[in-house]
């Protein structure tokens, strides 16, 4: 049965029934009329049209081979017989008793006649039977075929045939024995079979010359769909149309149309062979839709995806609040290649940024910001107006108008504001209240500038834990946390199970100091070296392990580690992001590479260019310079502000 799919308590509008057609049988946000034109069917789900249109599979002929454990019927010296897979025996028709008769009349003499009785009559077949296995198979599945006389054809000139009435095809045929029976594999429709005792022939026999049998009749259920769009705007039709090789309504079932993405019903029809609805989506997503015969056997469809169309934008600067380089991308859920549209970036002001692209699925381009107001953008998916007339009126008028204007919008994405850069520090040492005696935040403060984040410890490890005193001042100061996790040995990171359980201790550790769900919470991988010996045997299982424990509990997974391609780390990495891509699009990267040497503040900090590891990855963090002790004892970091840091708030 096909997963999630109605069963037959939930599948309650019949031919005889009352439509109790529920909520939860439909799929969610999902507009379903009738296609143009058409007329409701009869006893079926919201918004369902009906037809009995033949498939062209139907009429094709079937694959015949020998019955599991028989034999090939042997053929007959001198006597021709097509050569077919079939099997026989010398099993017969039981006889048929006789019709009670009349006692004779005594006063009529009895008259003995001067030859055999059996010369009298033929000894060739006078009665056959043709049955089937089966009257109800999923497509390319066998029934066995079995055509039955009630006396042998050996030693005649005749011989037991089985056709497929439906495409004209010899199915079978034997030359001896009383029994013909034949394995027959079709891919779709309804068949007729009939057998025949006739002179060996591969044509239909004439029944005039010919022992017919009763017709039986074989189903093949195979169900098809198709769509008049797969890519289409948000509140735009398409109309879903599913076959089935049979008419349900003869065999008691429904034909539905059914939505894998959401796992439900999306509508039915409970009679023909063909089913069609017209479906719109207000919102964007790509949905799996398959046709589906239900019952035993079912049939389910290859599927569609029919695709809504959406828009994504990110906007990335890595200057200053109010200027530098705005780094703009646009992605869509389809290819617009061979779609009427593309997609295109606008300010603000209504003004295109750059260009409007129309092949792949995102669009990278670049604006400047300047000082003054934060810029907003916007992602379109539209087509391009008709290009301006020649001429001088032709100029002039585009020269009034400005850049192009998109027409035909088909999605849009929400408003956003770029990113900017962070500056901030992590230490192992408390910011506040410290058991040094070091009030470590002013001393930052004074010397390199005031932090816009801060990387602390959970729990306490060879460094104290943040503790209440520093999650007041950061909530005072409105700044934010970067909650890092090592409470383990630093050499123990292989295993998925290891990854997961750190996981889980960390988020006990977050929970416990009231950290939101959605905020970051960082794993500190360390390089390998005399400390860490262990740390080269990262693997792709610690970091999948540590990314669904802290996923799975509403927070952002992130790894602090070695950003370089071809690292242990960036090995690692790049195995579980292939493995599972979601890992690199659901989680944040923190690098220490390249770790330079000199002497930086905030206003003095250096271009935001972290190590890639050379595969997908968010890397919204760079540890730029070490500590080494110096004074203040801090290591220095940039971050997007895309970076979903704790911001504590005041009590």
């Amino acid at each position: 049965m096909l997963v999630g799919a109605p069963s037959a308590t939930r599948s309650v509008c019949g031919p005889d029934a009352a439509c109790d057609l529920r909520v939860a049988d439909v799929a969610p946000s999902t507009n379903t009329t009738l296609p143009n034109g058409a007329t409701q069917c009869r006893d079926s789900g919201p918004g369902a049209a009906c037809a009995n249109a033949a498939t062209p599979s139907n009429g094709a002929a079937g694959t015949a081979v020998a019955p599991t454990g028989g034999t090939v019927c042997a053929s007959t010296p001198g006597k021709y017989v097509p050569a077919t897979a079939a099997s026989c025996s010398e099993t017969a028709l039981p006889g048929v008793a006789p019709a009670r008769e009349a006692a004779p009349d005594p006063t009529i003499p009895l008259v003995i006649p001067s030859v055999p009785v059996a010369s009298l009559g033929s000894n060739d077949p006078e009665r056959l039977s043709l049955a089937t296995s089966v009257d109800t198979l999923s497509t390319g599945k066998a029934a066995v075929l079995t055509a039955t006389a009630n006396a042998t054809v050996s030693g005649s000139d005749l011989a037991i045939e089985i056709f497929d009435l439906t495409s004209s095809t010899l199915v079978a045929a034997c030359g001896r024995g009383s029994e013909c029976s034949v394995s027959y594999a079709a891919m779709s429709g309804l068949h007729q079979f009939a057998a025949f005792v006739t002179r060996p022939t591969a044509a239909l026999p004439d029944r005039s010359v010919a022992l017919p049998s009763n017709h039986v009749s074989v189903s093949w259920l195979a169900s098809g769909i198709a769509a008049s769009g797969t890519v289409v705007g948000q509140g735009q039709p398409v109309t879903v149309t599913v076959t089935s090789s049979v008419d349900v309504r003869t065999s008691g079932r429904w034909l539905e149309i059914y939505d894998l993405t959401s796992g439900s019903r999306v509508t039915y029809c409970s009679r023909g062979t063909s089913c069609a609805t017209q479906l719109k989506q207000t919102t964007g997503g790509t949905h799996e839709l398959v046709g589906y015969v239900n019952g035993s056997p079912e049939a389910v469809s290859a599927p569609i995806y029919v695709t809504w169309l959406a828009v994504t934008l990110s906007a990335t600067s890595i200057g200053p609040k109010t200027g530098g380089t705005v780094y703009l991308k646009a992605t869509t859920n389809a290819d617009l290649t061979t779609t009427p549209w593309v997609v295109a970036i606008y300010d603000q002001q209504g003004r295109l940024v750059d260009h409007a692209c129309k092949t792949g699925v995102s669009c990278s381009v670049q604006a400047w910001m300047s000082g003054g107001t934060t810029p907003q953008y916007t992602a379109v998916i539209s087509a391009m107006p008709k290009p301006a007339q020649s001429g001088v009126l032709g100029n002039a008028a585009k020269t009034a108008s400005g850049p192009p204007m998109l027409v035909d919008v088909q999605a849009k994405s929400g408003v956003v504001e770029p990113t900017h850069l962070l500056w901030g520090v992590d230490s192992c040492k408390a910011f506040t209240g410290d058991p040094s005696g070091q009030e470590l935040f002013p001393s930052v403060v004074q010397h390199l500038g005031t932090p816009e984040f801060w990387g602390r410890y959970l729990t306490d490890t060879v460094c104290p834990g943040i503790s209440q005193s520093e999650i007041a001042l950061a909530g005072r100061q409105h700044m934010g946390i970067l909650p890092i996790y090592n409470d383990y040995d630093c050499s123990a990171v292989s295993s998925y199970s290891t990854g997961h359980g750190y996981a889980v201790s960390a988020v006990a550790a977050a929970r416990n100091l009231r950290i939101p769900s959605g905020r970051v919470l960082a794993v500190d991988i360390e390089p390998p070296g005399e400390a860490c010996p262990g740390a080269a045997n990262i693997d792709s299982a610690f970091i999948d392990g540590w990314y669904e424990g802290v996923r799975d509990a509403g927070y952002v997974p992130m790894f602090y580690g070695n950003g370089t391609r071809g690292s242990e780390f960036a090995s690692a990495w790049c195995t579980a992001v292939a493995a599972v891509p979601t890992i690199g699009t659901g989680s944040e990267l923190w690098t220490f590479q390249p770790s330079l040497v000199g002497s930086f503040s905030k206003s003095a900090a250096p271009n935001y260019s972290p190590y890639d590891p050379g595969c997908a990855g968010n890397m919204l963090a760079w540890q730029f310079v070490l500590s080494a002790g110096g004074n203040p004892d801090v290591d220095q970091d940039e971050a997007l502000s895309s970076l979903p840091l704790w911001y504590p708030t005041q009590d």
